[in-house]
C-alpha cells in the first residue's frame, strides 16, 4: 500500500511538472543590470546590459563581456517592446541584480519605475536599486578595465561597500518597505565616476520616491550606526593640525527611548561605538593618549550625528525613521501631527565609546 501511495504522488508531481512553462536557456537572453535615465518630462531611455560570451567553445567558456539595448518610450511596456524588437532573443530579468537611475530622473520620482520590478515575480528581493550622477547609459556602455561585465562590477562594488564599509543595507524590498511604511523615507546608494573608476560617493536621500539630498560617505557611517548595528566601520579623528587617528571595525549600535517634555515627544539615540586603533600618525602613544583619543572620538560622533539629524529636519525627510521610532512607542499615533512635530522634534544624542590598542601602525 505504501508502494503504491509513493507511486502516484511521484506520478503526480511528473504530471505537474509536466504543466509548469519552461523557458531554455539557450532561447533567453539574460539581464544583468539596466539603468534608466531622463529625456523629458513624458520619456525616458532604458538601457539593459546583457553578457556577451566572446570566444566561447566546446573547449573554452570564452570571455564575458556586456553588450547593451536602449529604448526611449512613455510607459514601460512600451520600452520593453522596443528592446524585444531589437534582441534576438526573448529577454528576461530573472537574473537582475542591479537597476540604476540617473540623478535627474530621480529627482523627478521613480516609484512607477520600481513598481514595474516589484511585480514581477522572476525579480529577487534582493535586486539592488542604485543613483547614478550620470547617464547610466553611458555607464553600462563603458569598458572598465577592473571587471570586463559592468553589470558585475556594480554589484560587487555596491556590495562589498556594504558588507566592509559604511554603506548600510539597502534593495527593492528596503526601498519599498520604507516607501509604503509611515514614519521614514527611502535611501539607495549613489554612485559616481572618480577619474575613470565607479565608486560609491555616499547615499541619495528620497522624500517619497524622490531624491532631494545626498550625504558623504563620511556621513553614511553616521547613519549607518543610527540605522542598523554592524561591526566593520571606520572612521578617523584630527588631534590637532598634525596628528591623526583611524578607527577600523568599528562595533556600532544605537537604542532609540522616547519621553515627553510638555506634551511634546523627546526622542534619545544611544550610540554605543567600539573598536580597535589601527593607525596614529604622531610620535608618542600611552594609556593617556588612548584615553583622549576615546573622549575626542566620543564628542566628534555627537557633533555630527547632531549635525545629521538637524540636516534631515531642515530637509523635512526622515531616512532614519525617527518617525518609526515615536510610532512604536505611541498610541493612536498620527502622521498628519508627526508631519508638523517632526522639523522640532527634540533627538537627544548620547554617545558611548571604548577603544583598543589593537593592530596600531605609528
Amino acid at each position: 500500500m505504501k508502494r503504491i501511495k509513493v507511486v502516484s504522488f511521484l506520478f503526480s508531481m511528473l504530471f505537474l511538472m509536466g504543466c509548469v512553462p519552461t523557458e531554455v536557456i539557450d532561447e533567453l537572453q539574460l539581464i544583468h543590470a539596466a539603468g534608466y535615465d531622463y529625456i523629458d518630462g513624458e520619456q525616458v531611455e532604458a538601457t539593459v546590459s546583457v553578457p556577451s560570451y566572446k570566444g566561447a567553445n566546446q573547449k573554452n567558456p570564452g570571455v564575458i563581456e556586456s553588450e547593451t539595448i536602449s529604448a526611449i518610450g512613455n510607459t514601460s511596456k512600451d520600452i520593453r517592446s522596443q528592446m524585444d524588437s531589437k534582441s534576438p532573443k526573448k529577454l528576461e530579468n530573472s537574473k537582475l541584480a542591479s537597476v540604476l537611475y540617473s540623478r535627474k530622473l530621480s529627482e523627478g520620482g521613480i516609484f512607477e519605475l520600481i513598481d514595474t520590478f516589484s511585480r514581477d515575480p522572476s525579480v529577487g528581493q534582493r535586486m539592488l536599486l542604485l543613483v547614478y550622477e550620470g547617464n547610466t547609459r553611458s555607464l553600462l556602455e563603458s569598458h572598465l578595465t577592473i571587471e570586463p561585465e559592468i553589470s558585475r562590477y556594480i554589484t560587487e562594488l555596491v556590495e562589498q561597500n556594504t558588507e566592509y564599509t559604511d554603506l548600510p543595507k539597502t534593495n527593492i524590498h528596503v526601498f519599498l518597505y520604507r516607501y509604503h511604511q509611515e514614519g521614514m523615507d527611502p535611501f539607495l546608494p549613489f554612485l559616481g565616476m572618480s577619474e575613470d573608476k565607479l565608486q560609491v560617493k555616499g547615499l541619495a536621500i528620497f522624500k517619497g520616491d524622490k531624491m532631494v539630498s545626498t550625504i558623504s560617505m563620511d556621513e553614511s557611517f553616521l547613519f549607518k550606526a543610527l540605522v542598523e548595528t554592524f561591526s566593520t566601520g571606520t572612521y578617523e579623528i584630527q588631534l590637532d593640525k598634525e596628528d591623526y587617528a583611524t578607527f577600523m571595525n568599528l562595533k556600532a549600535r544605537t537604542k532609540y527611548s522616547l519621553h515627553y517634555e510638555v506634551g511634546l515627544p523627546v526622542l534619545t539615540a544611544k550610540v554605543k561605538a567600539e573598536g580597535a586603533l589601527s593607525e596614529y600618525s604622531g610620535k608618542t602613544l600611552d594609556e593617556n593618549k588612548i584615553q583622549e583619543f576615546q573622549v575626542k572620538l566620543k564628542e566628534e560622533l555627537k557633533t555630527e550625528i547632531e549635525q545629521l539629524v538637524k540636516k534631515f529636519q531642515e530637509l523635512d525627510v526622515d531616512p532614519l525613521g525617527l518617525g518609526f521610532q515615536v510610532k512604536t512607542r505611541t498610541r493612536d499615533w498620527d502622521m498628519d501631527r508627526w508631519a508638523s512635530l517632526y522639523p522640532d522634534l527634540k533627538v537627544n544624542v548620547e554617545v558611548e565609546t571604548t577603544i583598543t590598542h589593537g593592530g596600531i601602525s605609528e
